[in-house]
């Protein structure tokens, strides 16, 4: 099965600006990561696409391909990396973008207070699992000054481990719901993508542009609309249950970025 799958042309689902970033010349890119179900590769302009199996966390910067990690693992793929012509090709396989998807977070939301006491206590009982994820104690009451905004990204740009640090993923939350509270985060946003270029991982450094222009993970985008709807309760347990299982802490530090913008923007009310 898996070298059937290696010599056929593969049709993937990706946003437009992935399939537009493809479509320039062919150039050799390197692989920052290579999993089972993803592939990180970093272009010559210091871009990060990844390549996503169906069963992969989906990031904003990934193609996803129609087959699953069970049925074909992308350690299995060799050879040269080049990426253009509309195409990513490793070795003789290659991938073209047939379906574009978008993951922008919901916009014009309104917080519900009650969701918002009832996420906090959730995430207490996470954070008291991993001290390391005490990252909410850093979070100001409202980020729009230039000097706050400053001062949080030196306290959280590039803080933790692995190629997402926690603190990067607080701020990405952060940037996402501040977006979609519709409160303003230019301060935050200019202060975040100044820092990327020396403060972070490329990958990270990749997720959090998303962030800043409100796109994130389909987990965080579903907690957004459930903290936000008068039906919450029954739903919001479920949502940020399948947020926290998102990496070894991203979700948790997601979702803590997510409730600061959250309550920011009730504090505006």
């Amino acid at each position: 099965m898996t070298s059937l799958l290696l010599r056929a042309p593969v049709a993937a689902a990706g946003p437009a600006w992935v399939r537009d970033l493809i479509s320039r010349p062919v150039r050799l890119v390197d692989v920052l990561g290579r999993f089972a179900t993803a592939l990180y590769l970093r272009l010559a302009g210091g871009e990060v696409i990844a390549l996503l199996s169906s069963d992969a966390v989906r990031l904003p910067i990934g193609l996803i391909l129609p087959t699953s990690s069970r049925e074909f693992p992308l350690t299995c793929l060799s050879g040269t990396v080049g990426v253009g012509a509309g195409a990513v090709q490793i070795g003789s396989w290659t991938c073209r973008v047939s379906r574009l998807v978008s993951l922008r977070a919901p916009a014009v939301l309104t917080p519900d207070r009650h969701a918002c006491e009832h996420l906090r206590y959730r995430l207490a009982d996470c954070e008291s699992t991993d001290t390391d994820l005490r990252l909410s104690d850093a979070l100001p009451d409202d980020a729009q000054s230039p000097e706050v905004a400053a001062d949080l990204v030196r306290r959280l740009l590039g803080v933790g481990l692995g190629l997402t640090p926690a603190g990067d993923d607080v701020l990405a939350g952060l940037l996402v719901g501040l977006w979609s509270f519709g409160q303003r985060a230019e301060p935050l946003r200019r202060a975040v993508l100044t820092g990327l270029a020396t403060g972070t991982t490329d990958l990270s450094a990749a997720l959090l542009r998303c962030a800043a222009r409100g796109e994130s993970i389909p987990q965080v985008n579903q907690l957004l609309r459930t903290m936000s709807g008068s039906a919450w309760q029954g739903r919001l347990d479920q949502a940020m249950d399948d947020l926290v299982r998102v990496g070894h802490t991203s979700g948790t530090a997601l979702a803590t970025g997510v409730l600061a913008a959250a309550t920011m923007a009730i504090g505006d009310q």
